[in-house]
Protein backbone atom coordinates (compact mmCIF):
# COMPACT_ATOMS: atom_id res chain seq x y z
CA UNK A 1 0.00 0.00 0.00
CA UNK A 2 0.96 3.33 -0.41
CA UNK A 3 0.55 6.56 1.39
CA UNK A 4 -1.81 7.85 -0.90
CA UNK A 5 -3.88 4.79 -0.97
CA UNK A 6 -3.76 4.52 2.90
CA UNK A 7 -4.98 8.12 3.43
CA UNK A 8 -7.71 7.78 1.04
CA UNK A 9 -8.78 4.37 3.29
CA UNK A 10 -8.78 6.81 6.05
CA UNK A 11 -11.07 9.16 4.00
CA UNK A 12 -13.43 6.90 3.04
CA UNK A 13 -13.83 4.87 6.57
CA UNK A 14 -13.79 8.31 8.55
CA UNK A 15 -16.83 9.25 6.02
CA UNK A 16 -18.62 6.02 6.48
CA UNK A 17 -18.03 6.66 10.45
CA UNK A 18 -19.72 10.46 10.01
CA UNK A 19 -22.64 9.04 8.27
CA UNK A 20 -23.03 6.32 10.96
CA UNK A 21 -22.72 8.69 13.74
CA UNK A 22 -24.98 11.48 12.06
CA UNK A 23 -27.87 8.35 12.52
CA UNK A 24 -26.90 8.00 16.15
CA UNK A 25 -27.71 11.74 16.64
CA UNK A 26 -30.57 11.96 14.80
CA UNK A 27 -32.13 9.22 16.86
CA UNK A 28 -30.70 10.54 20.03
CA UNK A 29 -31.36 14.26 19.43
CA UNK A 30 -34.60 14.12 17.02
CA UNK A 31 -36.31 10.96 17.56
CA UNK A 32 -36.42 11.23 21.62
CA UNK A 33 -39.96 10.29 23.17
CA UNK A 34 -41.88 13.03 24.41
CA UNK A 35 -41.18 13.51 28.02
CA UNK A 36 -37.85 12.14 27.95
CA UNK A 37 -36.11 15.57 29.84
CA UNK A 38 -34.32 12.84 32.15
CA UNK A 39 -30.95 13.38 32.65
CA UNK A 40 -30.30 10.20 32.10
CA UNK A 41 -31.01 10.27 28.05
CA UNK A 42 -29.74 14.18 28.25
CA UNK A 43 -25.90 12.79 29.44
CA UNK A 44 -26.38 9.84 27.07
CA UNK A 45 -27.52 12.82 23.98
CA UNK A 46 -24.57 14.77 24.95
CA UNK A 47 -22.05 12.14 24.73
CA UNK A 48 -23.75 11.10 21.15
CA UNK A 49 -22.95 14.73 20.37
CA UNK A 50 -19.23 14.21 21.82
CA UNK A 51 -18.83 11.46 19.64
CA UNK A 52 -19.64 13.29 17.00
CA UNK A 53 -17.59 16.37 17.74
CA UNK A 54 -14.91 13.85 17.73
CA UNK A 55 -15.43 12.30 14.55
CA UNK A 56 -16.04 15.66 12.67
CA UNK A 57 -12.62 17.13 13.97
CA UNK A 58 -10.77 13.79 12.47
CA UNK A 59 -12.78 14.57 9.20
CA UNK A 60 -12.14 18.57 9.24
CA UNK A 61 -8.27 17.63 9.89
CA UNK A 62 -8.02 14.80 6.60
CA UNK A 63 -9.79 17.84 4.65
CA UNK A 64 -6.48 20.08 5.61
CA UNK A 65 -4.41 17.47 4.70
CA UNK A 66 -3.26 18.42 0.89
CA UNK A 67 0.11 16.85 0.45
CA UNK A 68 2.68 14.45 2.13
CA UNK A 69 4.31 17.21 4.31
CA UNK A 70 0.75 17.93 6.00
CA UNK A 71 0.11 14.06 6.38
CA UNK A 72 2.76 14.35 9.03
CA UNK A 73 1.51 17.10 10.77
CA UNK A 74 -2.15 16.68 10.54
CA UNK A 75 -2.06 12.95 11.70
CA UNK A 76 -1.69 13.21 15.36
CA UNK A 77 -4.35 15.48 15.24
CA UNK A 78 -6.75 13.03 13.37
CA UNK A 79 -5.37 10.36 15.54
CA UNK A 80 -6.01 12.21 18.81
CA UNK A 81 -9.37 13.00 17.73
CA UNK A 82 -10.53 9.31 16.50
CA UNK A 83 -8.77 8.24 20.21
CA UNK A 84 -11.46 10.71 21.53
CA UNK A 85 -14.00 8.80 19.14
CA UNK A 86 -13.44 5.60 20.31
CA UNK A 87 -13.12 6.46 23.99
CA UNK A 88 -16.39 8.09 24.04
CA UNK A 89 -17.37 5.15 21.79
CA UNK A 90 -16.66 2.26 24.29
CA UNK A 91 -16.59 4.04 27.70
CA UNK A 92 -19.38 6.20 27.32
CA UNK A 93 -22.47 4.70 24.67
CA UNK A 94 -21.89 1.32 24.89
CA UNK A 95 -20.03 0.39 27.58
CA UNK A 96 -22.52 -1.75 30.64
CA UNK A 97 -23.22 0.99 32.57
CA UNK A 98 -24.38 3.00 30.16
CA UNK A 99 -26.30 0.62 28.06
CA UNK A 100 -27.87 0.13 31.60
CA UNK A 101 -28.68 3.41 32.48
CA UNK A 102 -30.65 3.81 29.69
CA UNK A 103 -32.13 0.41 29.62
CA UNK A 104 -33.51 0.96 32.91
CA UNK A 105 -34.89 4.58 32.23
CA UNK A 106 -36.39 2.81 28.92
CA UNK A 107 -38.62 0.33 31.24
CA UNK A 108 -39.87 3.67 33.35
CA UNK A 109 -40.68 4.94 30.20
CA UNK A 110 -43.14 2.71 28.37
CA UNK A 111 -43.32 1.56 25.17
CA UNK A 112 -42.61 3.85 23.46
CA UNK A 113 -39.53 4.75 24.93
CA UNK A 114 -38.07 1.02 24.90
CA UNK A 115 -38.81 1.46 20.96
CA UNK A 116 -36.36 4.14 20.91
CA UNK A 117 -33.75 2.66 23.31
CA UNK A 118 -33.77 -0.09 20.71
CA UNK A 119 -33.32 1.94 17.88
CA UNK A 120 -30.42 3.67 20.07
CA UNK A 121 -28.78 0.60 20.17
CA UNK A 122 -29.23 -0.65 16.97
CA UNK A 123 -27.62 2.36 15.98
CA UNK A 124 -24.49 2.24 17.40
CA UNK A 125 -24.20 -0.99 16.88
CA UNK A 126 -23.62 -0.07 13.16
CA UNK A 127 -21.71 2.80 14.45
CA UNK A 128 -18.66 -0.07 15.48
CA UNK A 129 -17.57 -1.22 12.61
CA UNK A 130 -17.07 1.88 10.80
CA UNK A 131 -15.15 3.09 13.64
CA UNK A 132 -12.86 -0.09 13.75
CA UNK A 133 -12.35 0.59 10.17
CA UNK A 134 -11.20 3.75 10.53
CA UNK A 135 -8.98 3.10 13.59
CA UNK A 136 -7.22 0.53 10.98
CA UNK A 137 -6.93 2.71 8.48
CA UNK A 138 -5.44 5.18 10.60
CA UNK A 139 -2.59 3.01 11.71
CA UNK A 140 -1.86 2.08 8.15
CA UNK A 141 -1.43 5.49 7.32
CA UNK A 142 1.05 5.57 10.51
CA UNK A 143 2.32 2.50 9.06
CA UNK A 144 3.24 3.48 5.62
CA UNK A 145 4.59 6.91 7.35
CA UNK A 146 6.94 4.65 9.29
CA UNK A 147 8.08 2.69 6.02
CA UNK A 148 8.89 6.09 4.84
CA UNK A 149 11.05 7.53 7.83
CA UNK A 150 12.86 4.05 8.08
CA UNK A 151 13.53 4.66 3.80
CA UNK A 152 15.18 8.04 4.71
CA UNK A 153 17.19 7.20 7.92
CA UNK A 154 18.58 3.91 5.48
CA UNK A 155 18.92 6.53 2.73
CA UNK A 156 19.80 9.84 3.49
CA UNK A 157 19.86 12.74 1.17
CA UNK A 158 23.66 13.51 -0.02
CA UNK A 159 25.40 16.25 1.69
CA UNK A 160 26.47 19.10 -0.49
CA UNK A 161 29.30 18.57 -2.64
CA UNK A 162 30.75 22.25 -2.41
CA UNK A 163 31.18 22.58 1.26
CA UNK A 164 28.03 24.50 1.87
CA UNK A 165 27.38 24.39 5.37
CA UNK A 166 24.00 22.57 6.45
CA UNK A 167 21.04 24.19 7.56
CA UNK A 168 21.41 23.91 11.92
CA UNK A 169 18.50 24.12 14.16
CA UNK A 170 18.66 26.45 17.26
CA UNK A 171 20.78 23.73 19.05
CA UNK A 172 23.43 23.98 16.59
CA UNK A 173 22.35 20.26 15.19
CA UNK A 174 22.66 19.58 11.60
CA UNK A 175 19.44 19.79 10.04
CA UNK A 176 18.41 17.88 6.50
CA UNK A 177 15.31 18.14 4.46
CA UNK A 178 12.75 15.24 4.30
CA UNK A 179 13.16 13.04 1.25
CA UNK A 180 11.33 14.64 -1.57
CA UNK A 181 7.58 12.62 -2.55
CA UNK A 182 9.38 11.77 -5.74
CA UNK A 183 11.63 9.67 -3.90
CA UNK A 184 8.66 7.67 -1.81
CA UNK A 185 7.37 4.31 -2.53
CA UNK A 186 4.62 4.38 -5.01
CA UNK A 187 4.08 0.56 -5.23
Amino acid sequence: MTISLALRDLRSSTARLSEAVTELVMIAHEDRPDGSEVAAVDHFAEQVSELQSSVVAAGQELVAIDGPALLSQRMPLVDDALAAATVCYWRDLRSYAATGAMRQVARRGGGGWRAWQVSIEQSQQRCEEPLLDTVASARRVWLELAEVVALWLRHPPPADPGGAPENTDPGGRAVTAPPSPSTWRTS
